[in-house]
């Protein structure tokens, strides 16, 4: 069936899985006037619409709110996938958002397919499952107009949506989603490629389990890293362990286990595999049930004692708790002080000592990873760097943080390090140029054959 661009507007929505995603998009969207049906498993006994009932009145109590008024709950309408698949035929948007497993999500799509209008466009939600796979569940009427999301939790605080189509993606259903999803949803949207981890979970997956390996490497205590990483380095104040606690070391590790079991699977990336594969420590906090912030526990564990409340922190190696301790190092607020990020980071890797070795062994695995996956998780250095910009509240990302330091220095020092760089890059590098400059006014990008292109900054 052909999509008419000229003829869709988004009047309504219909999300399927009313767990947090599901719930925090449906809440994203009736914030906008939108009117959503929110819909679940049917639950057993007088409430058939349980599961989805139980989200608003979640959404009603959550801090921080997902909601710009109490009266947008007004518009969400629950449902069960039961009695209630037919309210999918009204919707202008489709969106799944169940279990990440790629086999639930086939069977809701095949069950779902039949009920999706002429000129409605269809998406899952995931944070790394093939979009294309998913797709195969589909009627074929309506895979040229169905593609992948990832909003980021909560939606309504984390600007960054990836879309990702597929090969069968009408680019008009892409470029619709985008401009409705920017637009009245006042999302950052980037494209992603159909690839493991897409943008985000890639790169931000490497670079976590790259802070952690080399935290290792220097015996740094969890304190120490979590000053380094920090807004000192460009990142949020949640830093790297913080970070994790908050995302769960659940989540965190199974992300990491299913990036690994993907990539082995493709003899093209094979070799990188063991890069995603969780230290020991973060498997036995969770054997121990320490997930971080949802069980009260993780890198970070808060206590009280004669009615005072502290924070004590993992030592170094080890599975014993320790009062934190509070990192004094003056550099850090030097650091602290420029407001430059570019500047903050230039100071920052060439500090000497532990706070340099740490800043520069991540940021320079991170830029050298990133580049080597241009063409893979994305087509153009914006959309990485915007991906991990918006995603994780990052000041610069890995291309823009290369530009900061100097393309030729960095490069070289990388070299020196036996970091092998991409012959793109080495060529970039000589060039004396960088991945961004600015012409007539016009911002540009380059690309692996360094050539530049416009884009809007």
């Amino acid at each position: 069936m052909t999509f008419d661009a000229r003829a869709y507007s988004v009047n309504r929505v219909a999300v399927l899985g009313a767990g947090t995603m599901g719930a925090q998009i449906a809440a994203q969207v009736a914030a906008k006037g939108i009117p959503c049906d929110l819909l679940d498993m049917r639950s057993d006994g007088d409430q058939p619409n349980g599961m989805a009932e139980e989200a608003k009145l979640r959404l009603s109590n959550a801090r921080p709110t997902a909601l710009e008024s109490p009266a947008d709950l007004d518009l969400i309408h629950p449902g069960n996938f039961t009695d209630h698949l037919d309210r999918v035929a009204r919707a202008d948007w489709v969106i799944e958002a169940i279990v990440e497993r790629p086999e639930p999500k086939a069977r809701l799509w095949s069950s779902v397919g039949e009920h999706i209008g002429d000129n409605a466009i269809a998406s899952s939600n995931t944070s790394g499952i093939p979009i294309a796979k998913i797709a195969e569940a589909l009627p074929e009427r309506v895979r040229s107009r169905f593609l992948g999301t990832h909003f980021f939790n909560p939606p309504k605080y984390v600007r960054l949506l990836e879309l990702i189509p597929t090969a069968a993606t009408d680019p008009d259903v892409y470029e619709a989603i985008a401009e409705f999803a920017s637009d009245r949803l006042g999302k950052g949207v980037v494209r992603a490629n159909d690839v493991t981890g897409f943008i985000t979970n890639r790169i931000g997956m490497y670079y976590f389990l790259s802070v952690l390996h080399a935290a290792k490497e220097l015996g740094l205590s969890v304190d120490e890293v979590d000053a380094v990483t920090g807004p000192a380095m460009g990142r949020p104040g949640s830093a790297t362990y913080r970070t994790l606690d908050l995302v769960g070391l659940d989540i965190f590790v199974d992300i990491c286990d299913n990036t690994r079991a993907a990539l082995q699977q493709s003899a093209a990336v094979r070799a990188e595999a063991d890069a995603f594969l969780a230290p020991t420590q973060v498997r036995e906090m969770i054997g121990r049930g320490w997930l971080g912030n949802k069980s009260g526990q993780g890198f970070y564990k808060m206590v009280k004692a004669d009615g005072e409340s502290a924070i004590l922190s993992l030592q170094a190696g080890t599975l014993e708790y320790q009062p934190r301790q509070r990192v004094t190092w003056p550099l850090l607020q030097e650091l602290l002080d420029i407001e430059d990020a570019g500047a903050r980071i230039r100071r920052l890797v060439s500090s000497g000592g532990q706070t340099e070795a740490l800043a520069w062994k991540v940021l320079s695995r991170l830029m050298v990873y990133s580049a080597w996956k241009l063409g893979e998780v994305a087509d153009d250095v914006i959309s990485i760097d915007r991906a991990m910009r918006w995603g994780f509240n990052w000041a610069l990302g890995p291309f823009e943080t290369w530009d900061a330091l100097g393309v030729a220095y960095a490069a070289d020092r990388m070299a020196q390090d036996g970091l092998a760089l991409p012959h793109w890059v080495v060529r970039l590098a000589s060039s004396g140029d960088g991945f961004y400059k600015e012409e007539d006014g016009a911002a540009l990008q380059v690309d692996a054959g360094l050539r530049y292109s416009r884009f809007d900054p």
